[in-house]
Formats: structure tokens, C-alpha cells, sequence
């Protein structure tokens, strides 16, 4: 039953700003039955059969957001931490990336899945900005990427360098879960998934824009961006698996389960980034700047509140004390590093 709750919560319950929600299921409505199959079950064995039982058994990407189109918002001036837009914009973050993944793999620290997971999702990036065709605007794509990834280092400098104060409450969860080794790995990594998309990236997306200087809406970058980086999802989950299923045994669990531990995060990543947009784009629409606090204290609010749900479900139940999980070397971490 907790577990039905926190993937309804995760899916569907975060669209206070958004004014679209994904469609019905109609031959897999939850009910009953459900209920009663998962009651039993450990966390990611039920995460599992939800998606299992909402989407099917053949674990593909369901693109149900290209449904739902952009509200109309007026260009606005945008963000532009990389005038030229092009690859090296990227090259930059994945070297930042690496040089603190070094540190935090050295330190066994319990940030690296979730870095280790974005570093994937950034080389990703900058590989499909590289293909003609996948984007309208890749400069834009790269711009965002930039953007977004300073978010990320920013919390990380000031929650570990004493400015706690500035720390956005979901980043501040993820980081005490993090140095008090109270969770499993996989919520190492989707603690800092919820706090990176659902917090960060509406004030990311409000930065850079949601539409062009032509007016042309930028929905159709962020969904294809929001279908590759939920395709590389199989791509993490086997890079985290080999590195920390000694540290952590509940990793062969979701390796075991595969494909439907996947398609449960493609689903809720997507949904999150659909909230995102949404969200964005009620803070460039907000008239008057009470209203534009009104939907940050919202985004702020449904960030921390998805960190608590994920705190209570996948916190580790084996005895204290508890040590950060030391990742197994491996040529693919090596690689990832820049170590090879």
C-alpha cells in the first residue's frame, strides 16, 4: 500500500501549477487487485508491478506529453551562459562532472550515484545535440544544459562550504539522507532526480525561456530531450548496478526486474518533467510578483514533500551504524571519470 502511494504521489500528485495531466489508462486502472498484490512486497519489487500493471509488459516509452500543448507565452529575454551554443558548452559541464566524481567516488560519498547518473545524462546530451535533425535548436539545448547543471554545483558548494541557508529544502533532504547514509543507493539517486527536476528546473526552463525569439513554442525540444534522457534510464540503472551491488544488495533486486524498474523511471521522469514545464511556464505567465512567489513557494513545497516520500520508502533497513557505499571499480566508472 505505501508503495502504491508514493508512485501515485510521484506520477500525479505533483501538478499543483500544471494545467494538464497525463491521460487515463483505461484498461489498467488501479484498483483493488493492486492494491492487495503490492501490500506485501518490498519497495521496488511493488514499484515494479505498478508499472507493470499501468503500462504493460514490454517496458517502451509512452510519449503521452507530446499530447499536451504549450500554453502561449510571450518571448521572453533568456539565459545565456554559452553565447556560442555549441559543443564545448557541454564538454565543460562533463568536466566539472568528472573532477567531482573523483573526489566523491574517493570519498565513497553518497552523492556519487546521483552525479554519476546526471554525468550519464549530460554525455548524453551532447552526443544527441550532435545529431542534425534531433533538435530545432540545439544551441538552445546546450544553453539549457549548461544552466541547469549550475543548479546543481551550486547547491552542492553551498550546503558543503556552510550556506545552508541558500540550499533549495529538497537539495538540503538529499544531501542530509547523503552524509547520514539513511538510504538505499537507487534513492541516493532519485533524491537528487526530484530535487534537480522538480525544484531546479522550472526556474531553469523559466531562465532560458519557453519560447523563441520567432514565437515558436520550445515544447518540442524539451519532449525530445525528455524521451532520450529517459531512454538512457536502462543505461544508468546497469552503470549503478555493477558499481554498487556489493555496497548495496537492494540493486539486484532492480536489476533482476528489469524492464519494468526502467519503465517505472521513464514514466515518473517524464512526468516530472512535464511538471516542469507546466511550472515554468506559470512563473513567466505570473501578473504580479506575489503571484510568481506563490508558484516558486509552490515548486519549492511539492519538491520537499516528494523528498520526504522518497526518504520514507527507501530508507535502509539494515543495521547501523551505516557507512557510504565505496562504488566496485570497473572500466565503465573509469570511463565515466575520464580515467580511461
Amino acid at each position: 500500500m505505501g508503495a502504491l502511494v508514493v508512485v501515485l504521489a510521484l506520477v500525479t500528485l505533483g501538478n499543483p501549477v500544471a494545467v494538464a495531466q497525463p491521460p487515463a489508462q483505461p484498461q489498467n486502472s488501479v484498483g483493488s487487485g493492486l492494491l492487495q498484490t503490492v501490500a506485501g512486497l518490498p519497495p521496488i519489487q511493488a514499484l515494479a508491478e505498478i508499472t507493470r500493471q499501468l503500462f504493460g509488459p514490454d517496458g517502451r516509452y509512452i510519449p503521452w506529453a507530446r499530447q499536451l500543448p504549450p500554453l502561449p507565452v510571450p518571448h521572453t529575454p533568456q539565459a545565456t551562459p554559452c553565447p556560442s551554443g555549441g559543443p564545448e558548452c557541454i564538454t565543460h559541464v562533463i568536466q566539472e562532472m568528472q573532477r567531482r566524481g573523483r573526489e566523491m567516488i574517493d570519498a565513497c560519498s553518497d552523492n556519487a550515484p546521483m552525479l554519476l547518473s546526471y554525468l550519464t545524462a549530460t554525455r548524453a546530451t551532447k552526443n544527441i545535440t550532435g545529431s542534425p535533425g534531433e533538435f530545432e535548436d540545439p544551441a538552445f539545448l546546450r544553453n539549457w544544459d549548461l544552466q541547469f547543471a549550475d543548479y546543481y554545483f551550486r547547491a552542492l558548494d553551498d550546503y558543503y562550504h556552510g550556506r545552508r541557508d541558500a540550499v533549495p529544502g529538497a537539495w538540503r533532504q538529499a544531501f542530509q539522507a547523503a552524509d547520514t547514509h539513511s538510504v538505499t543507493v537507487l534513492a541516493d539517486a532519485v533524491l537528487g532526480y526530484n530535487a534537480h527536476i522538480t525544484r531546479d528546473l522550472p526556474f531553469v526552463i523559466a531562465d532560458i525561456g519557453v519560447t523563441a525569439p520567432d514565437g515558436t513554442s520550445r515544447k518540442r525540444d524539451h519532449e525530445r530531450a525528455s524521451q532520450m534522457l529517459t531512454e538512457y534510464q536502462h543505461q544508468v540503472l546497469t552503470a549503478l548496478t555493477g558499481m554498487y551491488e556489493d555496497a548495496d544488495p537492494t540493486m539486484r533486486a532492480g536489476a533482476n526486474l528489469e524492464p519494468m524498474v526502467y519503465m517505472s523511471f521513464t514514466q515518473v521522469i517524464q512526468a516530472w518533467r512535464e511538471y516542469a514545464w507546466r511550472a515554468a511556464e506559470q512563473l513567466l505567465l505570473a501578473p504580479t510578483p506575489a503571484d510568481r512567489a506563490a508558484v516558486a513557494d509552490q515548486i519549492e513545497n511539492l519538491s520537499q514533500t516528494l523528498s520526504q516520500i522518497i526518504v520514507q520508502l527507501f530508507t535502509r533497513n539494515d543495521p547501523p551504524p551505516h557507512q557510504g557505499p565505496c562504488a566496485k571499480p570497473t572500466a565503465e566508472l573509469d570511463r565515466e571519470l575520464g580515467q580511461a
